[in-house]
């Protein structure tokens, strides 16, 4: 019989016999508590000091943290939900990648649900989450009336809850917006130098946040020039969608050529992507005869001819920091705290404006 090669035996006991370091071992040899390293895997906040240690540690001893075995100590399910009405448009999918950005360095995963699918509204996938205790936390994207419900049961489990772009108040843990006001005087102020008087506004739904706000920032700096916004070139949409703004363009093509405005603000990208098509389909020129001008600042936006002008909203970091606000709720639950940070925003200019037409 041929000898067993030395020491084989040996290295194989040894290495069935070797400990899996705990986050404890981590905590002593980073030199920091166990809820700070928690804190790290977790996404939470620990000083750029503490970080690093943390994270060369683990990278020594090797450490991999057992989900399971966390969920059951910590009670938690390792898990955040991000819900939105839907997860099929770009402003979405750039909120999305701001929270996969945040969510590289932690040990949370991630949820999605439209509420609306098959042309039918349901938040009852929602609410079992919530209920079965399958999410830490959620995020509501651009939430409504329709969404008090879901908030009311989160609230009611303890869960904290951030708002994306919210289009109602609601005293969650956290809230991230823009500044609409200022994109509405934004807008105003480039179609007024570039002669426009004739403005109308279509909006979205009448009750939404961000449609008052820009209504209003724009009536404002109207009024700063002892101009007014007449009700009837006022208009607020069903929804924010492309069909809205078909909508609307079925009525300003109704209206007398020499009448119509000459500049049209829409709700958001969608709504003026919408509202140009069909304007075009018509034979009316964007921007000689119609100026457009839409929010959000969507890719899309970019790739059409032409190109369409609008308020870019930082739309990836407004998806990291909800995540980043929600990701500190969940590490530290005893912390009352609630946060409504602000964006500032920035106008694109592209070939959908040019200088008022003349109506001789």
């Amino acid at each position: 019989m041929e000898p067993h090669p030395p020491n084989r035996g040996r290295r194989r006991v040894a290495a069935l016999n070797k400990e899996k370091p705990t986050i404890r071992v981590v905590a002593e040899r980073a030199q920091v508590a166990v809820s700070t390293v928690s804190r790290v895997l977790n996404g939470g906040y620990a000083s750029a000091a503490a970080k690093a240690r943390v994270q060369l540690a683990i990278s020594e001893l090797g450490y991999a943290p057992s989900i399971t075995a966390q969920s059951l100590v910590t009670g938690r399910a390792g898990c955040i939900g991000v819900v939105a009405y839907t997860t099929q448009t770009a402003w979405f999918s750039q909120i999305l990648a701001g929270i996969e950005e945040q969510l590289a360095d932690s040990r949370q995963s991630v949820l999605l649900a439209s509420l609306m699918l098959n042309g039918r509204y349901d938040s009852g996938r929602v609410s079992a989450w919530i209920s079965e205790r399958r999410v830490d936390g959620l995020m509501i994207i651009r939430y409504t009336r329709r969404e008090h419900g879901l908030f009311t049961i989160a609230a009611t489990a303890g869960l904290p809850v951030v708002l994306i772009g919210p289009d109602i108040k609601a005293p969650a843990s956290s809230t991230v917006r823009c500044n609409n006001l200022d994109a509405g005087r934004i807008v105003a102020e480039h179609l007024l130098e570039l002669g426009h008087r004739r403005i109308a506004f279509a909006g979205g739904p009448r009750d939404s946040i961000d449609s008052r706000d820009r209504h209003r920032g724009l009536s404002q700096a109207l009024a700063q020039r002892e101009l007014e916004l007449p009700e009837k070139r006022v208009w607020f949409g069903p929804t924010y969608g492309p069909e809205s703004g078909a909508e609307y363009a079925q009525l300003f093509l109704a209206m007398p050529v020499r009448t119509r405005p000459s500049a049209v603000i829409l709700g958001n990208d969608a709504m003026a992507l919408g509202f140009m098509r069909t304007v075009l389909q018509h034979g009316v020129k964007i921007p000689e005869e119609v100026s457009v001008v839409g929010f959000d600042g969507i890719p899309e936006g970019g790739l059409y001819w032409p190109g369409l002008t609008t308020v870019l909203q930082p739309a990836h970091r407004m998806g990291a920091s909800g995540c980043r606000a929600l990701l500190e709720c969940i590490a530290n639950p005893d912390l009352e705290r609630t946060a409504d940070v602000q964006y500032g925003v920035e106008l694109v200019i592209r070939e959908s404006t040019g200088e008022a037409r003349s109506l001789k």
